[in-house]
């Protein structure tokens, strides 16, 4: 199949991973792959080592400026007109949007949406936002052939709309194995002259608010005194001057550490004992998926799809988002347990590959096109 995959932006969050990994799979399968995305980012240098050349859409961006949305719109209309694919797969809300209309006007026979979590569920949104942000998301939905949720969850949020039940599908992200740096390298490169007795918590995360790196904070500061841990914060976003300040005003900067941009940042998964997200709202994370395959015990808020990988107290432990209390209780249980740490990395390593696997995303996803 001639097949086109589109994106908002092309940093490297969770969506971005799966279209590349989803791009790179099916090239590999024989099918002929092109990307559609918006600016410019660490994606549109991966996927051309992938020797996929992606279209990009210099105006296009995750806030709504009518002016460069149109833009984006015509040149999208150009591209497909121009390649014609057998099915245009969208990621992301803008995209998402606007490709689906796109996609109607030119008559693409199969159009197919991935949701990767509503933009209705965002903490900062009020409720008139919310629902004029989820009547546009019916209407992507209702433009679309097929949808894929990525969790169980993100399917029970719209379902109920009318007349769209039929063509939603869930679809759990996949991954396969990766590269490891070595863990006293990993441990030296994220804090340098870290003590190997040092319990070094860590997470890895884009910084927005959905991700409640606020409440981490909050909660370490109580969490912290008087144990030898650390905490480490990788990730970019609009929220990291405010987590570094909040960090300062609560004089905690001493244990807490933000790291510049890492190149391929999972590889240091390796260095932390403890992986942490207390996410306020969540589809189905790649960054536990990743956790997971490094054998990492997780600590993780109980949203979204979260709880369709992680077992309570079996293979993590779930907590109420923004439930400091919660939190700084399983942070406590994790420190006095290292015996339990292994137990628990393990099982959720074992949970993570037999479960969550790339081939099975992608075999699915095939499925899914057929059907549309």
């Amino acid at each position: 199949m001639k097949i086109l995959l589109g994106i908002t932006k092309s940093n490297l969050g969770g969506a971005q991973r799966y279209v590349l990994d989803l791009a790179t799979e099916l090239k590999k399968a024989g099918h002929d792959v092109d990307v559609v995305c918006g600016g410019s980012g660490v994606l549109i240098d991966k996927l051309k080592h992938e020797k996929i050349f992606p279209h990009v859409l210099p105006n296009m961006g995750r806030e709504v400026s009518l002016k460069d949305d149109l833009k984006s719109f015509f040149s999208l209309l150009k591209i497909l007109l121009k390649n014609r694919p057998d099915v245009f797969h969208i990621n992301s809300s803008k995209l998402g949007g606007i490709g689906s209309v796109a996609g109607r006007i030119t008559r693409i026979k199969k159009i197919v949406f991935t949701s990767h979590g509503w933009e209705f569920n965002g903490p900062e949104r009020s409720s008139y936002e919310k629902k004029l942000i989820k009547f546009f998301v019916w209407l992507t939905i209702l433009f679309s052939h097929q949808t894929i949720c990525v969790s169980e969850r993100l399917k029970k949020d719209v379902e109920h709309l009318p007349w769209i039940k039929d063509k939603l599908v869930v679809i759990h992200n996949g991954i396969k194995q990766f590269d490891l740096h070595p863990q006293e390298m990993a441990r030296e490169k994220l804090i340098p002259k870290i003590s190997p007795n040092t319990m070094l918590v860590g997470t890895l995360s884009e910084l927005h608010k959905v991700k409640g790196l606020d409440v981490l904070l909050r909660t370490w500061k109580k969490f912290v005194e008087g144990k030898n841990a650390k905490l480490v914060i990788t990730g970019s976003g609009e929220e990291r001057v405010n987590l570094h300040n909040l960090a300062s005003n609560m004089a905690i900067l001493e244990s807490v550490y933000f790291t510049d941009h890492l190149d391929n940042a999972r590889a240091y998964l390796s260095g932390f004992d403890v992986f942490v997200m207390p996410s306020r709202s969540e589809g189905l994370p790649y960054a536990i998926l990743e956790a997971g395959i490094s054998e990492k015990p997780v600590i993780a808020s109980k949203v979204g799809g979260i709880i369709e990988i992680i077992d309570d107290k079996k293979t993590g432990i779930l907590v109420e988002p923004e439930n400091e209390q919660e939190l700084q209780e399983a942070l406590t249980v994790i420190y006095d347990n290292p015996v339990d740490r292994n137990i628990l990395g393990k099982a959720l390593k074992e949970t993570v590959e037999n479960k969550f696997s790339i081939k099975n995303m992608v075999d699915r996803t095939l499925k899914t096109y057929e059907q549309a």
